[in-house]
């Protein structure tokens, strides 16, 4: 998979969708929001099954790929990029739920996770905004991006047709230091909130 995927410049985003996927025993259920660059929610839907597929660290998109999918189907609003909660090049073999969906689905994606999979930041990002390079292997896998005083950074990774920088800029724009409400992007947050039953 991490041999399809391409790195490079997403082209004009208007539209973000974000998907998350909850668990509660066997049973999983799926969330898709969509909004524009303001924050503005535009579409969302929500599916429910039971997993297939055990947990296996590493392996995320062969648990989460199908129902994220179900759940994205089910959307109505196009959409020009999609946010994962998951990683994308930030993954031993360079290939996360981001990267999956992202090649399936030909669009561009953006993995988003509380913690690194993989690889050593090079240095701390100090200010809201500030993101510093996350090398693995001596290849630049992904970022910490900071997005919020006195929280934790956010691992951001390009998943898709797209690359670092811009993943950077539009995870910034649609959280907290531009329209969101919280560290995480928006499209992210509601996709959470949606996937774990809590109505936003």
């Amino acid at each position: 998979m991490a041999r399809r995927a391409r790195e490079e410049d997403p082209g004009e985003v208007r539209k973000v969708a974000g998907v998350d996927v909850a668990y509660r025993g066997d049973r999983y259920r799926a969330a898709a929001v969509v909004t524009d660059l303001g924050c503005r929610e535009l579409d969302r839907s929500v599916t429910e099954g039971e997993t297939s597929f055990p947990y296996v660290p590493g392996y995320l998109a062969f648990r989460e790929g199908p129902p994220a999918l179900e759940a994205l189907d089910g959307l109505e609003e196009g959409f020009d990029l999609l946010m994962v909660n998951g990683h994308g090049k930030a993954h031993p073999r360079r290939a996360g739920l981001a990267t999956h969906l992202g090649v399936v689905l030909d669009v561009p994606t953006v993995g988003v996770a509380s913690k690194p999979l993989v690889g050593e930041p090079v240095g701390e990002p100090d200010e809201p905004g500030d993101w510093v390079p996350l090398v693995h292997e001596g290849e630049t896998v992904g970022a910490l991006v900071l997005t919020r005083p006195g929280t934790r950074p956010l691992v951001v990774s390009p998943g898709h047709r797209c690359d670092l920088r811009s993943a950077v800029d539009l995870v910034l724009r649609t959280s907290w230091t531009g329209c969101g409400s919280t560290k995480w992007p928006e499209p992210l947050r509601l996709a959470d909130a949606l996937s774990k039953g809590r109505e936003v």
